[in-house]
């Protein structure tokens, strides 16, 4: 028999650890992302941190980007990776990025819940999450 209090001590402690994971998984860059900011405002942001070696790139942290023309609207997708891979020499699949959602220029939302519900309700193809990009001018659908 389990007395009362280690049962709510064990569930306490349970749920602050998925907590600490699930804040863990986030990085700080993409949550100070404000919706309305425009795009060169959040490369700012998610560019932040980047070694003093890196490469000069007009798209820091970007694993690579999507663009479409809905309605007379411009739709980019930046798919954000803190740690600046690049689509075609490294190999991170989809699902460990975080989409940056913009309509022209603008940030209107962020992450896959969110990208998955605008690409719905326009009608574009979504992502195998489980994918990656092995050659750079490839559909994005290509699977490692």
């Amino acid at each position: 028999m389990n007395h009362p209090f280690v049962r709510r001590s064990t569930l306490s402690i349970a749920a602050l650890g998925c907590g600490l994971l699930m804040s863990a998984c986030k990085d700080k860059r993409v949550e100070q992302l404000d919706t309305g900011i425009t795009r060169d405002s959040a490369l700012t942001v998610i560019s932040k941190d980047l070694p003093a070696n890196a490469p000069v790139d007009s798209f820091p942290n970007v694993y690579t980007r999507d663009r479409y023309i809905i309605a007379s609207k411009n739709y980019e997708v930046l798919y954000f990776t803190p740690g600046n891979e690049k689509a075609g020499k490294e190999s991170v699949p989809f699902k460990d990025l975080t989409p940056l959602v913009f309509v022209d220029n603008k940030l209107i939302g962020r992450g896959w819940s969110f990208w998955d519900s605008v690409s719905t309700a326009n009608k574009i193809p979504l992502k195998n999450k489980d994918s990656v990009i092995t050659d750079p001018n490839a559909p994005h659908s290509k699977k490692k």
